[in-house]
This record gives C-alpha cells, structure tokens and sequence, in this order.
C-alpha cells in the first residue's frame, strides 16, 4: 500500500469514527504471555527449532499412528490452566531393555505425584527384526505396554539428536507442552534416574523444587530394578524351542536319530570327506574354530553354532533361511561347502537308508528307491542332468532332499545346553560370580549391550549393523542381509512353499530396505567363551578385542572391510570397560547336550 492511500484511508477512519452515534468499542484485551482471553496467539511458538536441550520442537512433525497421523504440534497447550509435560519415549521393539521400559510403564510414569502431569507418546523404530515397522508391528508393541497410549512409527529416530551422546534405547525425550521446549533426554534411565528426570521436567514447567527422587537400594550393591528383572530373564532353565509347523517330524525321536546319523555322514559329499560335523564339531560346541568355515573350500563366514538353532527365526548370518529344515538343505548344493547335489544325496539314502528313511517317512512319502536308481548320479537345479528330468522324477528326488533337511532339524531340536555359574546367579545365588564377573555384568548393561543381549539365548534375533571386518575371500564388504533378503525371496524351500508341512504359518518374508545394508543377525552370547573367533567373518580371536571393537562403533565409515551405517543407538564406551566385559562374557559357557 503507498503512503498517500495509507494517509487518506487513516483519515477516513477517523471521520467515520468521529461521526458515529455508537459507543466507542471496549479496549482490546491484553495479551497474557502467549494467550488472549484462554486462547493462543499463535498456532505454534517460535524458534529457536532445534531438536536438543532448551530447543523448540519444529512445528510439522507428525508421525503414523495405529489409529492415524500423531501430529505433534496437536500437544501444544499454551493456555492449559496447568502445564504438562510430553514424555516422547522411543523403543525399538527388538530392544531387551525398551521391552522392559514398556512393560513397566504404570510403574515408572504414573507415579501418583504426576497424575494429569504427564502426556505419554510411544514411538517405534524398527520391529522385532530391525525392519522399519508396519502397522501390524505397531499393533504388537502397543499390545506389550501395560499403560498404553499413542503408538507410532519413527524409522528416521527423530528425537536421536535430543540426546547430548549416543545412549541406548529407549530414549526419553521431556517436553514443556506450554513452549513445546525440550527439557531434557535419557537414556535407558534407571527406575529412580527416570523419576527424577520426570519430577524435575514437572518442576521446570512449574517453576518450582522437584520433587526429590527415591534412592532405591541397588541387589547386590550393583543393579537396580531393571537390571535384575533383565539378569533374572536371561537364565537358562531347558526351555524347549518354539514350535515349527512346517516340518511334523521336528520332535519325532526316529526324525532326530535319523538326522544325527545324516549329519556325521561324509558320504553325502562327493568327496567322501565333507560332512555337517566337519564344520560343526561336538567337541567344539558345534562350531569349527576356524575364522571361516572350510568344507569342500573356504567360505566367507565363520560358523555359527548350532545347538540353539532351533530357537532362531532366522537362519544364517543373513537370515537367508526361514525355517531350520530350509538352512540345512542350503549347504548341500553349495559348491565350497558340501558341493553335493539333491540327486546324489537321494542316491545316498536309497542305497544306504532306506529303511531309516522310510520308518520315518514312508507312511506318508515311501522311498521311491526303484525310480532313483534309474536316475542321473548327480544334478540339482540348473545342472543338465537335473533340468532334463521329468518333473514327476525332480519330485520325487526333492521330497528325499527335503525329507534329510527335516531330519537334519529334527536332530538340531534335540540339542539342548547345560547351565553355568551365570545362571546360579541369575536364580539368586549372588555368590556364584566373582567380584571382577559381577563388574564384567554391570558394565555389559551400562555399556548398552542388553539392547540386543537378553533372554536365555542373550539374543534379540534381530539384524544390526555394527561395521564388523568382512570375512570374504576377496576382502570385499559382505552385504549381510541385504544380500540375504534378495535370496530369501527367491527361495525354493520358504516356509510357504510346497515342501512346507504348514504354508499357512510362514512368516512374511520383508522387503529389501536400505538400512539392511551390512546387517547381520545377532548371535547368542550363550556358548560365546567356546566359538571364537568371533564376528559374521571370524576375525576376532578374543573376547577382548570383540569389546574394543564395540567400544568404537565398529569400524570406521572410510574403512573398506565394512559397509551400511552403524546404528544410532549403539554408544561408545571407554577402556575399563573393554577390559571389563570379557570376565562376565567367560562366565557363558555352554555344554552341548545331545540325547542319547
């Protein structure tokens, strides 16, 4: 507007004022801070926007809820008569310690003192494998909260930069909803190191003394609360593995005979000299002590135990395997472990197990013994011999295949682990460790290993990437599960295929995502003392130097040996506490029970 139709349009309204018969109009009302008359001035408060301490929240944050959008925005509460606080915690639902958190949520946020002061909002991260999480993930989580409110999806991890350092899950994040100012963050805090952050967050917004926080007396003058329900979930008692529908012969005694003997049997290679035990050895907890396993040639991974295979839900370092019956039909057709064939291993049972075989199977699949006879000595997919059978003969020879992988299973089922001093402990007996162990455990939870450590197994399943030194024999990065995912799905022997007993009980097989990028599954900590060397590529041959590694993150970014970014929430940690681990980690030895 120019100044001259400014002026001229002042003075009109000066003439009409003056003019009127009415009464002059009450003066407008003064502004209370950032409310007239119980409403806001503004829809949002300004800047300064910044995720961290004493920084405004930036407007426009909204996050997919089970029941819709979750605006952030929708908590600002300018005019309320009395402030709250948003407690904005962030879990992953593989997280041992956010599972925790969860399932106390009553206990730690609904302290009477804070009743009306606290508004609750859940967001997830990842699911239970580290994928981001769906609706159905979501749906699952809010189902494990005791207290639940608003759940949503957060795969960016919004609020990690609201913490001062890296910290473990889950995270707290404290929120004046009267500025929508951030007033502090946590990190898996202790039960009372909550309270206090809670009671001095509603001090802030009141201006007034917190209120003072309990000193709860820590079991055995190291753990709190949590960390003893945690050492208590991680005792071994024999539980037997969840059950696999999709193979009916997995707790059959003669399947679990018969699959022992399979799996000792080095006639199952070409070479006479390649067998299941060549790389896992009783003798060695079922591992091979070797950086990578070496069958027909070397690999590019080191061998996983498996005597706790069965609880898995995955298989492999990768995950590239659904089902324990799937992961032991893999090796057989790989050309640098058995570098056998379906049709070689159906002969091998016609000539030498028919009987064993059909004791187990034969009410249901009798061995075509006569029309493998017939057959090509060797082939599998994509070999001449294989491809030029009729399909009538290629299932015939892939029901035998599958049948030995069920087997197979059956007799890894079986397997079970005795006890150790760990585990007295963890039943009560707080004399069972020594002095150095118990600071060994204290360390392992403050230095956030319990994320992804819990349970009997000490493991979460999940897949994460921690930047461990490549294991393949042309030094390049191992892409971990993104390699595994692309064959997964492209998988012969899935859960859902035919071969399965139950299809309609597969798991869904996830999309490839860039976050998988050099991911890798979790081993079990359980059996740890007798596996080195240890990493997905057997490059570690001490507990020590394990420890070092996860004091810095992993490897560094530029480094070559590694790819993929190294979680969030994975925190550094200083050189007592390398030190330290190791003499807890020793304490999990795990004898290998094999029936008799």
């Amino acid at each position: 507007m120019s100044r001259s139709v400014l002026v001229s349009s002042l003075a009109l309204a000066v003439v009409v004022a003056c003019g009127s018969d009415d009464p002059p109009p009450p003066p407008p009302a003064q502004a209370s801070g950032v409310c007239i008359d119980g409403e806001p001035v503004a829809v949002y408060p300004a800047g300064p926007y910044a995720l961290e301490t004493d920084g405004v929240v930036p407007p426009g944050l909204t996050f997919e809820g089970v029941d819709g959008p979750v605006a952030l925005d929708s908590f600002y509460e300018p005019c309320a008569p009395r402030s709250r606080v948003l407690v904005v915690r962030t879990s992953g639902a593989w997280c041992g310690t956010c599972q925790w958190h969860v399932a106390h949520t009553k206990a730690l946020l609904e302290e009477p003192r804070f009743a009306e002061r606290l508004v609750l909002l859940d967001l997830l991260v990842a699911d239970r494998d580290n994928d981001a999480p769906d609706t159905e993930a979501l749906v699952d989580w809010r189902s494990k909260i005791d207290a639940p409110r608003l759940v949503a999806k957060d795969p960016a991890f919004t609020f990690g930069p609201a913490l001062a350092t890296r910290l473990p899950l889950p995270v707290y994040v404290f929120i004046d909803t009267r500025t929508m100012k951030i007033l502090r963050s946590a990190g898996d805090p202790p039960p009372d190191a909550l309270f206090a952050r809670v009671a001095s967050s509603i001090a802030d917004v009141d201006g007034a003394e917190p209120v003072p926080a309990p000193r709860t007396p820590l079991v055995d003058g190291l753990f709190h609360a949590e960390q003893m329900d945690l050492i208590r979930g991680m005792q071994w008692k024999g539980e037997r593995p969840p059950p696999d529908p999709t193979n009916a012969y997995e707790d059959d005694p003669g399947a679990a005979s018969l699959g022992h003997t399979l799996f000792e049997d080095p006639t199952l290679s070409p070479n006479a000299k390649t067998s299941c035990a060549t790389c896992h050895m009783e003798g060695l907890g079922f591992t091979d002590g070797l950086p990578q396993s070496e069958g027909v040639a070397k690999v590019d991974r080191n061998t996983p135990g498996v005597a706790l295979a069965a609880y898995s839900r995955w298989q492999f370092w990768d995950g590239r395997a659904d089902t324990l019956w799937m992961q032991a039909l893999l090796p057989f057709e790989d050309a640098r472990e058995h570098g056998s064939s379906r049709l070689f291993i159906a002969h091998r049972i016609a000539e030498s197990y028919a009987t064993k075989y059909d004791a187990v199977f034969g009410a249901k699949y009798p061995l075509p013994a006569a029309a493998i006879a017939a057959l090509p000595p060797e082939g599998k997919p994509g070999d001449a011999a294989y491809d030029a059978l009729s399909d009538a003969d290629k299932e015939r020879v892939t029901r035998v295949f599958v049948n030995v992988g069920k087997a197979l299973a059956a007799f890894e089922r079986s397997l079970s682990v005795g006890t150790n001093s760990f585990d007295a402990y963890a039943g009560g007996d707080l004399a069972a460790l020594s002095k150095q162990q118990k600071d060994g455990l204290h360390m392992f939870f403050e230095s956030g290993c319990a994320q992804c450590h819990y349970g009997p197994r000490l493991t979460d399943d999940a897949f994460h990437v921690l930047r461990f030194p490549t294991g393949r024999q042309d030094d390049a990065a191992d892409l971990g599960r993104a390699d595994g995912v692309k064959k997964l799905a492209g998988a012969e022997f899935l859960a859902s295929s035919k071969w399965s007993d139950a299809p309609s009980a597969a798991k869904k097989v996830p999309a490839e995502s860039a976050a998988m990028l050099g991911s890798f599954k979790t081993p079990p900590l359980r059996g740890l003392p007798g596996s080195a060397p240890f990493g997905h590529g057997g490059t570690f041959p001490d507990l020590l130097e394990v420890a070092a590694h996860y004091s810095t993150r992993g490897l560094p970014h530029a480094d070559p040996r590694a790819i993929g970014t190294t979680e969030q929430w994975v925190p550094t940690f200083d050189q007592s506490s390398v030190t330290l681990l190791p003499s807890f980690l020793e304490t999990l030895t795990a004898p290998v029970l094999i029936p008799p």
